[in-house]
């Protein structure tokens, strides 16, 4: 929650970064959060995507676009707006659920499972793969050492964006560049007839594939490091947090609008595109017909790159989110439990950790989109309490994926589930959103009507304390 307004003498002397200084600092943390964002699974998706919409390749992309770029970028508008981290903008729900989603959030995408699978992915697609080094001993080893870097770049929290903006992002964006211009130029294969799935409604389908990378939640975790560094560099007026926020998570999108595009179309114009069982065998070939035997160091490096990236943001966010949460324990300690704890579940193999994991995903993914939806909504009355509102679209989406959640454990109400299929999209699971939006309106007409006023407006003040001194108190 923002503090009181603070005066404008106060946000001046406070906020006096220079323009230039600002505008690196945005730069640098806009290409941060393009990198934590951009990991091996989203490196993946597209191409198969391209292979698979064929003909309906334009409409399916602006569908995985919407999820997969706008989503992630408004999730981490959402958490500057709320002027604090992820439990408190999760409380306007209601504090228990606050509290509970918060920490299941920060464990599902971290240390138990988007961080392991980082791991996993860089071990199997960028060494096993390629290098063909296989085995217990050699994942042990790679994973070891993946994770020891991951840590070693995370010991100061104020140094991530910096690292990750101005170091490991730049090499990563020029191996993508490199693979992308040399594959589409070199093959130039005409587009496959669309697979069923991608034939009648290429537009929800590319949406869905989005949706799946899961980096509306993600973001949800990345938020706090790019609210924190704005507060590190001194900058706490929460207007202009907001403000820099988005303009950073615009970079982060248009940067990841222009690579999703760019591996979509290399899908289009692959040969054979029927023998592909996934997106990772399709890039590896991509890179060999390309570039030849320098093309599995590009992918080997383009993967690894990718992995790095993403772990390194999940394990700052993550060790940040729990200090504050219990600061007894230091921001370092978090980092060596959560590094420890992604080591041993990477060492269980990506099909393992997908499986167990994969289902505790899909409960918390709806209402944390329902979530991100009324807050950035909320900007348009920014003067009222919208309580039914944030209650309401929160726990209705919450009641489909909690039932989609124990449907995909193997627990099923043959009822319930004939009653739930005549719902719109709810095979595709997204049954969740129509409800969701009905109950939604009705709730904004019931607190419209209540007129009850903030004490403060949504955004004004000064961002939580906790926030923009936690970097500094913990590097």
């Amino acid at each position: 929650m923002a503090s009181s307004p603070a005066t404008g003498s106060s946000a001046t002397s406070e906020n006096g970064a220079s323009r230039g200084s600002n505008r690196a600092t945005v730069a640098a943390i806009g290409l941060m959060l393009f990198s934590m964002f951009f990991g091996a699974g989203n490196l993946i998706f597209p191409p198969i995507l391209g292979v698979e919409s064929g003909e309906h390749f334009t409409p399916a992309i602006i569908g995985f676009l919407l999820t997969a770029v706008a989503l992630p970028a408004l999730t981490v508008i959402a958490v500057a707006i709320s002027g604090s981290g992820v439990k408190d903008l999760a409380s306007r729900a209601g504090v228990v659920f606050g509290l509970v989603f918060s920490v299941v959030a920060y464990l599902s995408i971290g240390s138990f499972y988007a961080l392991p699978r980082a791991a996993a992915i860089g071990y199997e697609l960028g060494i096993e793969t390629t290098l063909n080094l296989s085995g217990s001993w050699w994942r042990l080893l790679f994973t070891s050492l993946f994770f020891a870097v991951t840590f070693a770049i995370v010991l100061v929290p104020g140094k991530v964006a910096d690292t990750l903006g101005k170091v490991l992002t730049p090499v990563l964006l020029i191996l993508l560049a490199v693979l992308a211009v040399v594959t589409i130029s070199t093959l130039d294969n005409p587009p496959a007839p669309a697979t069923p799935e991608y034939e009648n409604n290429a537009l929800v389908s590319g949406a869905l594939q989005g949706y799946f990378t899961m980096d509306s939640i993600a973001a949800l975790a990345f938020a706090i490091i790019v609210v924190s560094t704005f507060g590190s560099k001194g900058i706490t007026e929460h207007r202009t947090v907001v403000k820099l926020t988005a303009i950073s998570a615009g970079i982060a999108a248009v940067f990841l609008l222009f690579v999703y595009v760019a591996l979509g179309v290399m899908g289009t114009r692959m040969p054979d595109k029927g023998s592909y069982s996934d997106g990772a065998e399709l890039l590896s070939t991509a890179s060999e017909l390309s570039l030849g035997t320098a093309g599995s160091v590009v992918f080997s490096g383009v993967v690894l790159l990718a992995c790095l990236t993403t772990a390194v943001g999940l394990i700052a966010a993550s060790a940040a989110f729990f200090n504050e949460l219990v600061p007894r324990v230091a921001y370092r300690t978090w980092a060596i439990i959560f590094t420890l704890i992604g080591l041993v579940i990477a060492n269980l193999g990506l099909e393992r950790i997908l499986s167990i994991s994969g289902p505790v995903i899909g409960l918390i993914y709806p209402p944390a989109i329902a979530l991100i939806a009324i807050t950035v909504s909320h900007l348009l009355m920014p003067k009222l309490r919208l309580p039914y509102t944030y209650r309401t679209a929160v726990y209705t989406a919450l009641v489909f994926s909690t039932v989609d959640f124990f449907q995909k454990l193997g627990w099923e109400w043959p009822a319930l589930s004939n009653l739930l299929s005549h719902i719109p999209l709810f095979n595709e699971g997204l049954g969740w959103l129509i409800p969701t939006v009905i109950t939604s309106l009705i709730a904004v007409a019931v607190d419209l009507t209540r007129g009850r006023k903030r004490r403060e407006p949504l955004v004004s003040g000064e961002i939580d304390e906790s926030l923009h001194s936690e970097v500094s108190a913990s590097s």
